[in-house]
């Protein structure tokens, strides 16, 4: 198994590109090599400690034909690190070498992104935060793509209206790295993927799913997400996590409602909420936005670093 290096995101998308094409065997930076898998990717750590989770490359095949069912055959604009889940399947689907935006691992710029857009590309994968910076400085690069996929969170009633409006194919995925970033498209799952609820815990499984961390433990089948949800009309609705709900002066509160109450002021691309104890009320919330002024601290996937605002709600200037 090949280890790959702590390099800039461009050069390691290219050399992730290259281990692809060959099938080799590869860890990515920081993750431990093992004989157990074929890939071993990283979870986000967005919200708790990263866990190094292990893929065939016959799941990963998997994936990237299922995916390809749905939305075509592209070739990929690869935005996001290529060794999380979400980027890394954006060169496993594409169908030529991808387009890699030199500004891979710098804060996202869109206006920077569009003026070096040389076009080429059909297919995008991104956070709803970059699409809501991008349909702004540049919807034309947007209304050129036959798909543009966002992950990584929810996406917002109205900015999926202004994509409709713009003449944007834009599809909300659901997944994590456990399943190969996203495999529940608009609330449909992918055919193959099984999605059922438990206690109103979503659980999934499918080719997709990992067997195993590395070096363990082994994943449970179908795979406890820990996110709430619900079927609506035949689609699944995620509600939030298992574990945001906090208790506010004797009310119990999930911190997603914060955050729908903050995206809901005119400007707020997005909004994360976090919860510090307190000893009258039991917690105190903060809610964190990103608009036209402040921007929220961000992990190399795209994914807000929540326990980086964890820290500054708590005081903690690390």
């Amino acid at each position: 198994m090949l280890p790959l290096p702590d390099e800039p995101l461009p050069e390691l998308a290219r050399r992730v590109w290259g281990v692809l094409q060959g099938r080799k065997p590869f860890a990515a930076p920081g993750a431990p090599l093992t004989d157990q898998a074929d890939v071993v990717l990283r979870s986000s750590g967005s919200s708790a400690a990263a866990k190094n989770v292990g893929h065939t490359y016959a799941a990963v095949d998997w994936a990237a034909q299922a995916g390809t069912a749905v939305v075509g055959s592209h070739r990929w604009l690869l935005v996001l690190s290529p060794v999380s889940a979400g980027g890394f399947m954006a060169l496993a689907r594409s169908e030529a070498p991808p387009l890699i935006w030199p500004g891979l691992g710098a804060r996202f710029d869109a206006e920077a992104l569009a003026a070096w857009y040389p076009g080429g590309a059909n297919g995008v994968s991104l956070v709803s935060t970059q699409l809501a910076r991008l349909i702004t400085v540049a919807p034309a690069l947007l209304q050129s793509m036959a798909v543009v996929l966002v992950g990584g969170g929810p996406l917002r009633p109205a900015l999926r209206q202004r994509c409709g409006d713009l003449g944007i194919s834009v599809i909300s995925t659901y997944g994590a790295t456990e399943t190969l970033g996203g495999c529940v498209y608009d609330g449909i799952p992918f055919a193959g993927v099984r999605v059922s609820l438990q206690d109103a815990q979503i659980l999934l499984d499918g080719p997709n799913v990992a067997a195993s961390y590395i070096p363990g433990p082994p994943l449970d089948h179908p795979w406890p997400t820990g996110d709430l949800g619900r079927w609506e009309n035949g689609r699944l609705q995620v509600l939030g996590r298992l574990d945001d709900m906090v208790t506010v002066k004797g009310v119990n509160r999930h911190l997603r409602e914060y955050e729908v109450d903050a995206l809901r002021r005119p400007g707020v691309l997005e909004a994360v909420a976090v919860a510090v104890p307190d000893d009258v009320d039991g917690y105190r919330v903060e809610v964190f936005v990103e608009d036209g002024q402040h921007q929220l601290p961000r992990l190399p996937t795209g994914k807000p670093d929540r326990q980086a605002l964890l820290r500054r709600a708590r005081g903690d200037s690390r």
